[in-house]
């Protein structure tokens, strides 16, 4: 399937190529080979690694029969064998870009699943507040901790801060155990007010930057409920009929 796919590329970026000899001859003596590169790109990113390189061998065998002399893969030129070099090294390198592309995103989806499956078991949630610039990140897990939908949660700062209970705000922005340079650590335990009203208790652990004049430009922090009671793997018991240890379970 992936020689067929090639095959296909390559055929339509040679009728492409011979339409543009027909629409302008002159650029039939220096060769305009664009098509095929472009073949090449869509084969990496359609089809990876292995249909890319199928791509380039059978887009260099066709640019090699399109330069002097024609229909033939013997080249005549010294200038067009370097030619037809630096064709193929450019298409080894467009899917060695996409390739290695490739590779970072999938190992960007492997470590943000990871993330997910720490913040979900530890039931930690994450959050990230430019104070400067006004923007707010939150981990997937937040709105979940403080009782909201993920449509209408806030997407700023203070947005986010007026979900704090009114009488543990000010307590909240004083809070600190810790202050070295720029940088300033805080812990609190604090109530936070769901959507339906709920008073909630949670403890939040963060750390907060400040510029040169001391005024506060980013906040992050690291919040979970402190009111609900968590999961506790039981001790493992002897199975009575075996003799066994009989398997943990959860409480």
């Amino acid at each position: 399937m992936d020689i067929l796919w090639s095959v296909a590329a390559v055929a339509a970026a040679w009728g492409a190529t011979l339409g543009l000899y027909q629409i302008y001859p002159p650029l039939k003596q220096h060769g305009h080979y664009a098509f095929f590169l472009a073949a090449i790109a869509i084969s990496a990113w359609r089809g990876g690694f292995f249909r890319a390189i199928v791509t380039i061998a059978l887009s260099s065998l066709a640019v090699a029969w399109m330069m002097p002399p024609n229909h033939s893969l013997r080249i005549g030129s010294p200038d067009d064998v370097v030619r037809l070099a630096m064709f193929t090294a450019l298409g080894l390198f467009i899917s060695y870009l996409h390739h290695t592309s490739r590779r970072a995103e999938v190992s960007l989806e492997e470590s943000e699943h990871r993330l997910r499956f720490s913040l979900d078991s530890s039931g930690v949630a994450c959050w990230d507040a430019n104070i400067k610039t006004g923007t707010f990140w939150k981990s997937h897990n937040l709105p979940g901790v403080y009782g909201r939908s993920e449509s209408d949660f806030a997407t700023t700062y203070e947005g986010f801060f007026a979900y704090i209970h009114p009488e543990d705000r000010e307590f909240f922005h004083l809070a600190q155990v810790g202050e070295t340079g720029n940088e300033r650590d805080y812990e609190i335990a604090h109530r936070i007010v769901a959507a339906d009203g709920e008073s909630r208790r949670v403890k939040t652990r963060g750390r907060m930057y400040m510029d040169e004049t001391g005024r506060v430009v980013r906040m992050v922090g690291a919040v979970y409920r402190t009111d609900i009671k968590r999961a506790m793997i039981a001790p493992i018991q002897p199975s009575r009929a075996s003799g066994t240890e009989a398997p943990a379970h959860m409480v």
